[in-house]
């Protein structure tokens, strides 16, 4: 094992496990042979389209594996076209409720910030009246601005170090004056990027050696910290992303803590109702990984507002009941189709994952979550039209282009947004850049392109593909030009192969093979002998029997053994090699052997 970046670089090459920065080893590519990795791990995958990440992705042949917890990008690349689709996808809720993280305790507070006689004012007018309200409109009248003491107190009754999530700079600096031993996190504590890097360093160093207790961060604590003894995470902010609210939930959710405590000072109905959510998806996760003997032994209570399991705790505030009345008369009657939902998308200029999340709620109709909302929902690459949906369309966008060839594709893509990068990876049934970019001249029929392959000197299939470019009629890929295309064999007119597994079977004894592995090292002594047997004869019955290496069952094992006239098992040991096909051990090649005295004819 190896580390490869500026301080250290000994032994990398040598390593069967290289653990390196980006920076570093995109410095140093030609330094590396691009096959050299039997297998490129990406950590924190999301990042692949940054100028440090993708030219050392691209660089490297061997197969890639993206990790992240957010491989929906806020701009219009997708990661997919990189990696392929996910492998494995486990969400936060699912390691939640299946115990895989410290226990959560969630605890959403709306006290501090409720204008009670507003909310009562709204809730007797829907009793009233059925009036139903936007949910833009009773933000307005029922949350108010908390005061930075009163929330500052509820967490300074804690004792857990704590990371307290602010709203901007300015309120992380105000909330830090207000809580006890507490500093700040932030992207600007200094002019220059690396003193700041160094301070926020510094406050991480002195959260763990319990010199500060509490971190009042903006965003610059979502990613790439980590922090075990953090007990207590506090949202004094409402951030409208998603997957900026799990970034900074899991900053408290790393091992080596027995919980985790969760104070919501939650600033509008949305976050109410993306927490109920997360609640309610974790606790049917939980009642489906976890037998019903272990949820009455572990006490699980699952209400309306209030769930706990062995690894979670929810709980809202008194207020919540009114809250949600008002709520349920909220105008909220989502598209009934993720196309319809797409359209008003699209109409309000939103371009990407995120600032649907910043700004879905524009139109009442759009859900916040339409991966949710939509069982058949085709992803934000899809949703938002960032990329054609099928080969055919992004085909005639790049002809419309002028592009002409494959490597001018990759050099001009990014001239339409919604062209893909990668078009292999991007559409299951791409068909290669000859018919995609409709290259014409091609031969009729693959019997004429057969010729004009022979005529090259064009044996294999390899041959092919190195010698077409001197002949631009001939296409890339033949298989998918001519539907009638017989296979390269017959294309290139290479002897037939023997019609049957037993005449090919004659010539490789002939030729002295014995083994499956002997014959793959030498079946082209004859031409006529397939590489493939498995795959040349349907009935092909193994290389044993291919080989006559060892009777088939022990009862022709058995007739050959009486005609040699063994009559025990100690002569059979000695004399069994007087016939090749005959195993040493009949007990072990045979599952039906039934003995040698029935073997050898003695019942």
């Amino acid at each position: 094992m190896s580390i490869y970046n500026g301080m250290s670089k000994n032994g990398a090459k040598e390593a069967n496990i290289v653990f390196a920065t980006w920076q570093t080893m995109g410095k140093k590519l030609k330094q590396w042979r691009p096959d050299h990795f039997d297998l490129i791990i990406v950590d924190e995958a999301h990042h692949t389209e940054a100028d440090t990440y993708r030219p050392v992705v691209d660089y490297f042949t061997g197969p890639k594996l993206g990790i992240t917890a957010t491989p929906d990008r806020d701009d219009e690349s997708d990661i997919r076209e990189v990696f392929g689709p996910e492998v494995i996808n486990i969400t936060l809720e699912e390691a939640i409720a299946r115990g895989w993280l410290p226990r959560i305790e969630y605890h959403v507070i709306t006290d501090e910030s409720l204008n009670d006689s507003a909310l009562q004012e709204i809730a007797a007018e829907i009793r009233g009246s059925k009036k139903r309200f936007t949910m833009a409109e009773v933000n307005r009248r029922i949350f108010i601005k908390k005061r930075d003491e009163e929330v500052a107190r509820i967490i300074n009754d804690y004792d857990e170090k704590a990371v307290v999530f602010c709203a901007s700079i300015v309120h992380a600096e105000r909330m830090a004056k207000s809580l006890d031993q507490a500093a700040t996190f932030h992207s600007k504590k200094s002019r220059r990027q690396k003193e700041s890097w160094k301070q926020n360093q510094a406050t991480l160093e002195a959260l763990k050696n319990g010199m500060v207790r509490r971190v009042c961060a903006v965003n610059a604590f979502n990613e790439g910290v980590n922090v075990p003894s953090v007990g207590l995470v506090a949202f004094c902010r409402t951030t409208g992303v998603l997957t900026v609210f799990r970034q900074q939930l899991g900053r408290g959710l790393r091992p080596g803590k027995e919980k985790l405590i969760v104070l919501d000072f939650v600033g509008n109905l949305e976050r109410i109702q993306l927490v109920l959510e997360m609640m309610n998806k974790i606790s049917d996760l939980h009642e489906r990984y976890t037998s019903p003997e272990e949820i009455e032994r572990e006490g699980y209570v699952r209400e309306r507002f209030e769930v706990s399991g062995k690894g979670f705790e929810f709980t809202f505030s008194d207020k919540i009941v009114d809250i949600m009345e008002v709520l349920e008369h909220c105008e909220r009657e989502f598209y009934p189709t993720w196309q319809e939902a797409s359209k008003a998308a699209i109409a309000l200029g939103i371009k990407n994952a995120r600032e649907y999340e910043k700004r879905y709620y524009e139109d009442s109709r759009l859900p916040s979550s339409p991966k949710e909302q939509y069982p058949d929902f085709p992803g934000y690459v899809v949703f938002l039209e960032i990329r054609y949906p099928t080969w055919q369309e992004a085909s005639k966008a790049a002809i419309a282009l002028g592009i002409k060839t494959g490597r001018e594709y990759k050099k001009r893509y990014f001239e339409d947004h919604r062209l893909p990068s990668s078009l292999d990876k991007a559409y299951k049934d791409f068909p290669g850049f000859d018919i995609f970019l409709e290259k014409q001249g091609f031969y009729p029929t693959w019997q004429e392109a057969s010729k004009a392959a022979i005529a090259l000197g064009v044996k294999d299939r390899t041959g092919y593909w190195k010698n077409r470019p001197n002949d631009l009629r001939l296409p890339c890929k033949p298989d998918k030009v001519y539907k009638d295309f017989p296979g390269f064999d017959i294309f290139l007119e290479k002897q037939g192969f023997y019609p049957t597994w037993q005449e090919a079977s004659k010539a490789a004894i002939a030729l002295g093979i014995k083994t499956g592995v002997e014959y793959q090292k030498r079946y082209f002594e004859d031409p006529r002998l397939p590489a493939s047997l498995y795959e040349q004869y349907l009935d092909f019955p193994g290389s044993v029997e291919f080989l006559k290496a060892k009777y088939l069952t022990w009862q022709d094992s058995s007739k050959a053994a009486i005609m040699l006239g063994i009559k025990s098992r100690v002569e059979y040991k000695k004399r069994y090699i007087e016939d090749p096909r005959l195993p040493s051990k009949p007990e072990r090649t045979y599952k039906d052997f039934p003995g040698y005295p029935k073997f050898l004819g003695k019942e």
